[in-house]
């Protein structure tokens, strides 16, 4: 599935699959294309935005775009990352009470998939993930508690050393302030997911 607005700013804003035969320039300039990853025998597709985070199914066929979609090293996408991606779906679903937002993103350093001798798909070097969910269950087992109202992970894209990191999001903020560039004040959430003190009281 790709994104026809993102190389035509008058075609339609809705994923479509992939034509069959030419493809204009402008296509292969705004995004990626699964000749991309032909040929990428050390990395395989894998989803910021998993599929097992929506319920409606046009929401998890959207999941499945190349814009949602970077080269992640099997080991750690198949046995790593998507047990994490679980983990956080699991406490979620038991815990939080409201509305949950998930903010997903990468780091990198240079490293790219070619395509004929050009650079088309960076390579992360760490993915990170934060949630944010100011309306959770406060008689929650202290374990999962005091990872409320937010918490963060991140984890190296590689097939060694890649244990993910569960932090606060604070902390995710210094980790990302460090490794990329990001303005010294962003937040990744609003109000950095600060409960108003209403809710707070409760």
């Amino acid at each position: 599935m790709y994104e026809p607005q993102l190389s035509t700013l008058s075609d339609t804003d809705e994923m479509q699959p992939f034509p069959r035969g030419y493809m204009h320039m402008n296509f292969e300039d705004s995004q990626a294309v699964l000749d991309d990853y032909t040929n990428a025998i050390l990395y395989e597709r894998g989803t910021l935005n998993p599929d097992e985070h929506q319920d409606d199914p046009d929401d998890k066929a959207s999941t499945y775009t190349l814009t949602n979609v970077v080269p992640m090293v099997p080991d750690f996408n198949n046995i790593v990352w998507n047990k994490q991606e679980h983990i956080i779906r699991k406490r979620l679903n038991n815990y939080c009470r409201g509305t949950a937002y998930i903010v997903t993103g990468i780091t990198t350093s240079g490293k790219m998939i070619r395509r004929e001798n050009i650079n088309r798909v960076a390579v992360p070097t760490y993915l990170w993930s934060a949630y944010c969910c100011i309306h959770y269950d406060h008689n929650a087992p202290f374990n999962e508690r005091y990872k409320f109202p937010s918490f963060a992970h991140y984890g190296l894209n590689e097939e060694d050393n890649n244990e993910v990191v569960e932090i606060s999001v604070q902390k995710l903020k210094e980790f990302l302030r460090k490794t990329t560039f990001v303005d010294q004040n962003f937040q990744i959430f609003v109000g950095d997911c600060i409960p108003p003190a209403s809710s707070q009281a409760k």
